[in-house]
């Protein structure tokens, strides 16, 4: 009896499947393509369903001006299946168990990393490779923006030698050096101090905030340095560490387990900077800060918003130096303070050490990705595929010409001082809901040439907001790239779903550990001026297993990169 309902099972089993697959195959045999490359992408209309995580700034994809603009141009209507964005994670895993699958999903980069891409598409197959895709004339506008990611196709591949998904493209170029500090140059001024060049010109200007009261209210309450431990770039030691040794540090608990935990490239070697003596003596040197009460307590318990209110809250200003990857990570765009606060260049060491963190211009992966048994393939690539030409970025991110942006004129100049493609009409507003775009944008091509080409206006205050790309530009490319060198970086690694499942939790409680102890050091609870507490801490490093994660890594790297 078990046997034969085993039987049945099967039987039944294997009709719906060859059921599905003549549905599907029927389906796809009516679809009437046009020449790729044109549009429409299809001579009749179709529908298809596709997931999307909806965000607060996008009233409905299924009414939004985006999605009708595609629809008209493209000739396919996209049923918008819309699921909280907060539970994307879990509605993409409960979907994904079902079987009852979309025919694609997209806007799911965030929750769809290299192993869920390894477990869902190479694994369980329920993803479909897309490798044909890209090298037959599908996507001609994707193809010419990944000529801005060099190494784009290896980074891409999972291990099983597929590609199941259509990337993320951003080079935001202030982005690949965002481990920024800024001045309140007022306060410089009224002490009659240049910016510092060292960290001991550096610690002298601390002092002098602290001691001479450059707002001028009759009071000692200036914070000559702050930051937040959650928020972007807005952690102090990450700036500060790299006058001694490259570290990439990220003290935040809740960042990844593997990247910005201070791992680096020793030439082609995967090494990391937390168990060197020049890592020690930046500890030292943060401590020696925090001791002094030169760095705000709360820099290694609060958030940027909390950080903002600091700046922002008294009724003259008090904080002198900000750690931060732009202003507006602790200042209000509309307010007076944020005009105020310039960015200074990466400080030079007591052994001559100036660097800069790099974070690399890699594809963002998971941004769309196929059911494996979708009929429709071609025509949903196709679709998206126009979001990567400039006119494509600019209406699904920014809005419709003429409102929220238009093509420059021949005597508009761009960031870097070539000649414009497009302007700005109105800032980009991801806070308030909208239904004109989709705004975060996900399969965009934000180029070099798209994010430089934007025209500058630069009349007013230079700082003023509406300047702001160009002051990004500037700030990166005249303080940081001279000093970013991106060799010392640890390129992203893929690994097996064996891999994961051997180190996945090694890497969390290592990493935890290190960016706890970091802490711990630079406040003054562990002395990191005791060799008896850092020896200790070297052999908990050991006993957590550095070396194993090093030589894990290491495998990846050769795997990827030799």
């Amino acid at each position: 009896m078990k046997k034969l309902a085993t039987m049945a099972i099967v039987l039944v089993s294997a009709v719906c499947v060859f059921a599905a697959g003549g549905k599907d195959s029927a389906a796809a045999s009516k679809v009437k393509y046009t020449a790729k490359g044109s549009y429409p992408v299809v001579s009749e209309p179709i529908t298809v369903n596709i997931m999307v995580p909806q965000p607060p700034c996008v009233e409905d994809f299924n009414t939004n001006e985006f999605s009708k603009f595609m629809e008209q141009k493209t000739g396919v209507k996209v049923n918008w299946i819309m699921v909280p964005e907060q539970a994307a994670k879990e509605k993409l895993a409960l979907t994904l168990a079902s079987g009852d699958l979309p025919d694609a999903f997209f806007g799911f980069e965030r929750v769809l990393g290299f192993a869920e891409e390894t477990t869902y598409g190479a694994e369980e197959k329920l993803f479909m490779p897309l490798n044909k895709f890209y090298s037959d004339g599908t996507l001609p506008n994707l193809n010419k923006a990944l000529q801005d990611f060099p190494g784009a196709m290896g980074f891409m591949t999972m291990t099983d030698g597929n590609i199941y998904s259509l990337p993320r493209l951003e080079v935001c170029y202030h982005c690949t050096n965002a481990a920024k500090m800024f001045v309140y140059k007022p306060f410089l001024d009224k002490l009659g101090l240049e910016v510092p060049e060292t960290t001991e010109d550096f610690y002298k200007v601390l002092v002098a905030m602290r001691d001479k009261d450059p707002n001028g209210n009759g009071k000692k309450d200036e914070i000559p340095l702050a930051g937040s431990i959650i928020g972007w770039n807005d952690q102090v030691e990450r700036f500060l560490m790299n006058s001694f040794i490259y570290c990439d540090l990220d003290t935040n608990t809740g960042a990844g387990a593997e990247g910005n935990v201070g791992y680096m490239m020793n030439g082609k070697k995967v090494d990391t900077a937390v168990n060197k003596a020049a890592y020690r003596e930046a500890l030292k040197y943060i401590n020696r800060l925090y001791k002094e009460g030169l760095i705000y307590n709360g820099s290694f318990t609060q958030d940027s918003s909390q950080l903002t209110q600091l700046v922002e809250s008294a009724a003259q200003p008090v904080v002198g130096f900000v750690t931060g990857g732009w202003r507006g990570q602790f200042s209000s765009l509309s307010g007076e303070r944020f005009l105020h606060f310039q960015a200074i260049a990466p400080l030079k060491g007591p052994k001559g050490v100036r660097e800069a963190v790099n974070f690399l211009p890699t594809p963002g992966t998971g941004a769309l990705v196929l059911s494996a048994k979708t009929p429709y393939a071609e025509a949903i690539l196709r679709y998206f595929d126009y979001m990567y030409s400039t006119e494509g970025t600019l209406k699904q991110k920014y809005g419709n010409e003429g409102d929220a942006w238009a093509w420059a004129s021949a005597s508009d100049v761009g960031l870097d001082g070539k000649k414009a493609i497009w302007k700005q009409l109105k800032p980009w507003n991801d806070k308030d809901p909208q239904n004109v775009t989709f705004i975060e944008g996900h399969t965009i091509g934000e180029t070099s040439a798209f994010r430089l080409g934007q025209a500058a206006d630069l009349t007013g205050d230079y700082y003023a907001p509406k300047n702001l790309e160009k002051v990004l530009y500037d700030e990166t490319h005249n303080l940081y790239k001279p000093y970013a060198n991106v060799k010392n970086e640890v390129p992203p690694l893929k690994y097996t779903a064996e891999e994961n499942e051997k180190f996945s939790t090694v890497k969390q409680e290592l990493a935890n550990y290190i960016r706890q102890s970091a802490v711990k050091f630079m406040v003054g609870t562990l002395d990191v001026h005791s060799d008896k507490e850092w020896d200790a801490y070297l052999k908990n490093l050991d006993k957590l297993r550095l070396q194993d994660v090093l030589a894990n890594m290491q495998a990846a790297y050769d795997r990827q990169y030799k």
